[in-house]
């Protein structure tokens, strides 16, 4: 149904103001990523590193794009951080233009908004035309030309030595079974060459709209070279009510014919697709970020050299309603976070995460300030034990950590790594010892910021870590948190009592309290000596907004 540009514009602008929640096809989104992701890169966000910080959660609520074309690109550049500085201001001025302009911003609404058919999800597919990889081959191809040449030659023979006309039933018969044995795989085949009209259209209408924007400004030769293959590709929609066409297509294999030639021109032109697809996604993304800006506080990152450190102001997590902004600043030394269960060590790690990985990627911040050199982030923050593998938790822990020594090794003093309670797999006092000797041999080597239950780690490590905690009041009525990261190491302790808040038996409230006592008192003497009272507080269950995240 036709709808004026008027009403289209009204519905856009309101889903860019207040995007709709959407559950995307991730296996359709990461199609482009997956087809670039083996191409020289400043950083590829490694699959564990976005699970710990909740990349599809983050990616749902950036997705304010129009087209799939956008929602590919956009997805793609959350898992590629650049330390390209230029690059960052360049897509940072194009997002605050498409804030601040109105005009712009539905110029370019519109235009994306011809992606989104009732065919649209066919747009994803798009990527498949970008790697220079030449379409899949169609069995027996080969032996189409010599099938409809010979149909041909008999039919026209017959008119001198009619016998031949015998020859073209039988030829007609096997073009006719070759086109009906060829068809689905054509027509799976070329599914991404029928969205190429529309991604061309749309291209034209973003250079027709004239925003100051490099990628756009890029696209004339592209945009030419690609309407050289427009009307091949065009020919496999064309239809007619009386089906002759669909006669001749089937009795001289067209389709496979034409097919053939499209693969070499897909091939030769995939330079000129993929700098139309990556300048509509750009636009798209640009659009998706202004509207994320919009509706969250952020603000521009600033980036300094590596001696400056990482400091974070006003940091708070946009995927968690309401949450308490913190403030940090890395510089020589690691940070050793304490706390009890619940009260926002990971939360907190997985903000810093974010904010590293939205500044270099989409150059926006949900902070009030952020400063820091360019640097990779990886994580260690959920891991879990694999049972097809047969692979234990403390296994997949080392394997883990084993990564990224030789990441640091190979590149030192280029990363962040954000670390949550190492080596819990195994027994306390092998724990300690080996998150002594791996947080030390980390910390010169990267910025580094480790959560964990073991106190005794603050003293082994004090010489180059700085220790913080979370903490939490426990009343005999209720418990709550103030999620304010402060400085200096956790002192209280009330993992027993909360037990007792939910309403354990009193024995055992009673024994579990005597017999910490007694092991306070026997590690009073020595400092490395494992004394984890605050391990009992796994037990809670309350659902609050950290244990949300983990999930």
């Amino acid at each position: 149904m036709w709808t004026s540009s008027r009403t289209r514009l009204r519905r856009l602008e309101a889903a860019w103001h207040q995007p709709a929640a959407r559950s995307p096809h991730f296996a359709l989104v990461a199609r482009y990523h997956h087809h670039v992701q083996h191409e020289p890169a400043y950083q590829r966000l490694p699959d564990q590193t976005w699970a710990d910080l909740n990349g599809d959660l983050l990616f749902g609520l950036l997705d304010a794009t129009v087209s799939p074309v956008g929602q590919q690109c956009l997805y793609h550049r959350l898992r590629s951080p650049l330390a390209d500085e230029a690059a960052l201001h360049e897509f940072d001025a194009a997002a605050t233009l498409l804030a601040q302009q109105p005009e712009a911003r539905g110029h370019a609404l519109l235009a994306l908004d011809q992606l989104t058919t009732h065919e649209a999800y066919e747009a994803y597919y798009l990527a498949d035309l970008l790697s220079g990889q030449p379409l899949p081959t169609l069995p027996g191809a080969r032996v189409a030309p010599l099938l409809a040449l010979g149909l041909l030659a008999t039919l026209i023979g017959g008119f001198w030595l009619p016998a031949l006309w015998l020859g073209t039933g039988a030829l007609a018969l096997i073009n006719s079974v070759f086109h009906i044995w060829q068809l689905k795989r054509i027509r799976n085949c070329v599914r991404p060459l029928l969205q190429l009209g529309r991604l061309r259209r749309v291209g034209q209408a973003l250079q027709r709209a004239d925003l100051p924007l490099r990628p756009l400004q890029q696209l004339a030769a592209p945009l030419a070279r690609l309407r050289a293959i427009m009307w091949q590709v065009a020919f496999f929609q064309l239809q007619d009510n009386l089906l002759l066409l669909d006669l001749l297509k089937m009795l001289l294999l067209l389709d496979v014919l034409l097919y053939a030639r499209c693969r070499v021109a897909v091939q030769q032109h995939a330079p000129a697709i993929r700098t139309v697809f990556e300048a509509v996604g750009y636009v798209d993304c640009a659009l998706a970020v202004a509207s994320f800006r919009q509706r969250h506080a952020t603000c521009v990152p600033h980036f300094g050299p590596a001696d400056a450190g990482i400091e974070l102001q006003g940091g708070y997590h946009p995927l968690v309603p309401g949450c308490v902004p913190n403030d940090l600043t890395l510089t020589e030394q690691g940070v050793l976070l304490t706390g009890s269960n619940m009260a926002g060590k990971t939360t907190f790690m997985r903000t810093l995460g974010v904010n590293a990985l939205l500044a270099q990627t989409i150059a926006t911040c949900p902070a009030s300030a952020y400063r820091a050199p360019f640097c990779r982030v990886l994580t260690s923050l959920s891991l879990a034990d694999s049972l097809p593998t047969g692979k234990s938790y403390y296994l997949v822990e080392a394997e883990t950590m084993r990564q990224l020594l030789l990441a640091c090794d190979a590149a030192p003093g280029s990363y962040l790594l954000l670390l949550d309670e190492l080596f819990k797999g195994t027994n306390t006092q092998e724990r300690v010892a080996a998150n002594k000797a791996v947080l030390a041999y980390l910390q010169p080597r990267s910025w580094v910021v480790a959560a964990t239950h073991d106190g005794e780690l603050g003293a082994l490590l004090q010489a180059s870590f700085v220790e913080y905690h979370f903490c939490e009041t426990v009343t005999a009525d209720d418990w709550y948190f103030d999620y304010r990261l402060k400085a200096g190491p956790l002192t209280t302790r009330n993992a027993i009592r909360l037990l007792a808040r939910l309403h354990y038996p009193a024995p055992v409230v009673a024994d579990a309290q005597a017999l910490s006592a007694t092991l306070a008192t026997r590690a009073q003497p020595s400092s490395t000596q494992p004394t984890t009272p605050e391990e009992g507080s796994s037990v809670v269950g309350a659902p609050t907004w950290e244990g949300k995240l983990v999930e």
